[in-house]
C-alpha cells in the first residue's frame, strides 16, 4: 500500500468576509452576475497551500483503482507537480473521502465563502489578491496551452498559491445553496443544473477577465471533468 501525499497546509484564521466585492461591473453581458453585500463569517480552518498534484492523485489512483483522469498520462500535463485536471466534483469528493479514511483526518473540498475568504490573502476589497489590476506577471490565464507546475507564481497574503488561475477549483455546496437567488443553468452533461456545484478561481484557459476575479463564481455539474477543473483541500 502506498503511502498518501500529504497536502501542505495554511492555517487559515477567522474572520468575516464580504462576499461579491467588488460588484460585478454594469452591462458586462455576462451569464453569472454576482451579487454584494452578503457578510459572512468564516470559522479558523486549513487550506492547501497548493492544487492537489498529479503526484498526489497517482497515489490515490493506484490503491483505489478509481478512473483516472485523460489529461494525466498526457505530454504537457502529466508532470508530478502539475495539477491533476481533468477532475469532475464527484472525483475530487472521492479523493477527499479516501484520504480522510487513510488519515483520520476530516478532509474534505473547500466551501464557498471559504475560498473567497482564503483568496483574499486577507486583503479587503480587491479585484484579485494582489491587487485591481489583471496583471499575467502573478497568474497563468489567457488561453495557454495546459497548466502549469503549482508554486510557479507569488503566494497570496496567507501563503496561498494559485488561488486565482491554473486550474478551477471546486468547492463543496451546490450553486443555488450560495448564489443569492441566481439560478444554475449549465447542463454541458445533461444533468438538472440545480445540482450544479460551484467552481472558484480560473484557469490556464480563461481568458474573459470577469472569470478571474475573485468575486467570481462559477457553476458545472458534479459529474463535468474538463482540461481546466482541479480541486485543493480543506481541514
Amino acid at each position: 500500500m502506498n503511502t498518501p501525499q500529504l497536502p501542505e497546509l495554511v492555517s487559515i484564521p477567522a474572520g468575516t468576509i464580504d462576499l461579491g466585492v467588488p460588484a460585478c461591473p454594469p452591462r458586462s453581458n455576462f451569464a453569472w452576475v454576482w451579487h454584494t453585500g452578503r457578510t459572512k463569517s468564516v470559522k479558523a480552518f486549513k487550506l492547501a497551500r497548493y492544487h492537489v498534484t498529479n503526484a498526489e492523485y497517482r497515489v490515490f489512483l493506484a490503491e483505489t483503482g478509481h478512473s483516472a483522469p485523460a489529461h494525466i498520462s498526457q505530454p504537457g500535463f502529466n508532470g508530478d507537480r502539475l495539477p491533476v485536471v481533468g477532475i469532475s466534483w464527484e472525483d475530487a469528493t472521492a479523493y477527499c473521502a479516501w484520504l480522510a479514511r487513510r488519515t483520520g483526518k476530516p478532509y474534505r473540498l473547500p466551501t464557498d465563502a471559504e475560498w473567497e475568504y482564503a483568496a483574499r490573502g486577507g486583503r479587503a476589497g480587491t479585484i484579485f489578491p494582489w491587487g485591481n489590476g489583471l496583471d499575467p506577471e502573478f497568474a497563468w490565464f489567457g488561453g495557454q496551452a495546459a497548466p502549469k507546475p503549482v508554486g510557479s507564481y507569488a503566494p497570496n497574503g496567507f501563503g496561498l498559491h494559485d488561488m486565482i488561475g491554473n486550474a478551477w477549483q471546486w468547492c463543496e455546496e451546490r450553486f443555488e445553496d450560495v448564489s443569492e437567488g441566481v439560478k444554475a443553468v449549465n447542463r454541458p452533461t445533461g444533468r438538472d443544473p440545480a445540482v450544479n456545484r460551484v467552481l472558484r478561481g480560473g484557469s490556464f484557459l480563461t481568458c474573459h477577465y470577469l472569470n478571474l476575479w475573485i468575486a467570481y463564481r462559477h457553476e458545472d455539474p458534479p459529474d463535468l471533468k474538463h482540461e481546466s477543473i482541479g480541486f485543493r483541500l480543506a481541514l
